[in-house]
């Protein structure tokens, strides 16, 4: 192929939006813009929104000129990704912490791939992996869907009822209209704004919209001495519960007739809808997987006891 007509092929590509949020971790940044630059796609924009760092992030932001990116002082991180969704023209957008970053050099593409042919499905996700703050991989999260995945589009309603299961937010890739309009703002629930991904996800589903599982290893998440979630752990835990007191609340109201489930394509147009005569097998297929899916039943004992071990020594500290 010329590189004429390559150059013509990549204007018709879709543009995707990356978006990285950041504060004072400068020391990951490097990497983290490396596995983006690294992706085989290319026709994507990166915008960081730093926090107002005093580190030697703004250096290193200098230093790739493809960057978008501002340095100011958020009052939240609502705000700092609506700032982001004002800035954003892609089509599709992917966020990445500042000391997170990619695995799979395909991931872009095989978002891109599945969201351009699949009007159904409005989100792509897959399977995030730990890494320690010296830089070694660690486990990968979820491994048992690797042989007994969860249910595609539609059907994983029924699981994520079942299970309050959250998308891994290193490495979704999201319609754009949706996420700029399903995405926390100053005047969601509090705990929402707290922990803004679980809201996305709670209006992302309550809406109708419907996911795509890819079963693959597609970014890393650093554990790090200053990470958000350790520092913020006492915040977001009764976020998260919240989150499933909501999704219990939505459940009841399916059943009890009080709401009616709908399913939209990634147009946002209504497709499909839970009638009554399906609910049945919505309640029963929810049960199944609370069985099947239960700790209880998947680990091990050993592996059972250690983490029930370490919940009571938490507990009692």
């Amino acid at each position: 192929m010329s590189p004429i007509i390559e150059d013509l092929c990549q204007v018709e590509q879709p543009i995707l939006t990356v978006l990285t949020p950041s504060l004072n971790h400068g020391q990951f940044l490097r990497q983290t813009l490396e596995t983006v630059v690294s992706q085989s796609y290319r026709n994507f924009e990166h915008i960081v929104i730093d926090g107002g760092s005093t580190d030697e992030t703004i250096n290193i932001l200098k230093e790739y000129p493809h960057l978008k990116w501002i340095s100011e002082r958020d009052g939240s991180m609502v705000e700092a990704y609506r700032k982001g969704f004002v800035m954003a023209r892609g089509r599709y957008i992917i966020q990445c912490c500042v000391s997170d970053g990619f695995l799979d050099r395909q991931w872009f593409q095989k978002c891109i791939d599945i969201l351009e042919r699949d009007n159904d499905s409005s989100l792509v996700w897959g399977l995030p992996q730990y890494m320690s703050e010296d830089g070694s991989l660690l486990n990968v999260s979820y491994q048992e869907f690797f042989s007994d995945p969860p249910p595609q589009k539609q059907a994983f309603l029924e699981f994520w009822l079942a299970t309050a299961f959250c998308f891994p937010e290193g490495n979704y890739c999201v319609r754009s209209d949706i996420v700029k309009r399903l995405f926390p703002g100053d005047k969601s629930e509090s705990y929402f704004q707290i922990h803004s991904h679980l809201g996305f996800m709670y209006q992302f589903m309550v809406n109708g919209y419907c996911p795509y599982f890819l079963p693959i290893v597609a970014n890393y998440g650093r554990i790090h001495h200053d990470q958000r979630g350790q520092k913020l752990r006492d915040i977001e835990r009764p976020a998260y519960v919240m989150y499933r007191k909501r999704i219990k609340r939505y459940m009841n109201d399916l059943f009890r007739r009080r709401t009616q489930h709908v399913f939209r394509n990634g147009r946002s147009e209504i497709f499909d809808q839970l009638i009554p005569e399906k609910l049945w097998r919505l309640r029963r297929q929810i049960w199944r997987h609370k069985i099947l899916r239960s700790p209880v039943v998947r680990l091990d004992p050993y592996t059972l006891a250690q983490k029930l071990r370490r919940r009571l020594t938490s507990a009692i500290r």
